[in-house]
């Protein structure tokens, strides 16, 4: 089991790397695992780590609260379409994006309570610098 979660969180460790974290939204279809499979995974290693590293139990923390940025690729589609025209972006394409974000949000604190018992210390997305990023 150990040897599955690590392979499943190097692969998206991997996508981790690759995206903007400045960002918010991202694509559902670019996780090369399914979100339970990557939470599972991360619950499996917080638990086989103990107390210990504590500077890795961070990352797989965030990691975890992170999953929450990936939305449908429809939903994706709105953010990157609201991102790409700005100012000149539908009000109706504009409020629809400012929902999903704020669904991500809300997600992102949710996971972050649901992984407290696995060694979050904080209650706040924000605290972790979990939100720098907008559209």
């Amino acid at each position: 089991m150990l040897a599955l979660a690590t392979k499943v969180l190097n692969d998206y460790s991997k996508v981790l790397a690759s995206i903007d974290p400045s960002k918010l939204g991202f694509a559902e279809s670019f996780l090369p695992h399914s979100r339970v499979a990557i939470r599972e995974a991360t619950k499996s290693a917080l638990h086989h780590l103990g107390g210990g590293q504590p500077a890795l139990r961070e990352a797989l923390i965030r990691g975890y609260v992170y999953l929450e940025q990936f939305v449908s690729d429809d939903l994706a589609e709105v953010l990157l379409q609201s991102a790409q025209f700005g100012e000149a972006c539908p009000q109706e394409t504009h409020e629809q994006a400012q929902t999903i974000l704020a669904d991500i949000k809300r997600r992102m604190d949710a996971a972050l309570i649901e992984i407290r018992p696995f060694g979050a210390e904080t209650s706040a997305g924000d605290s972790l610098g979990l939100y720098a990023g907008s559209i």
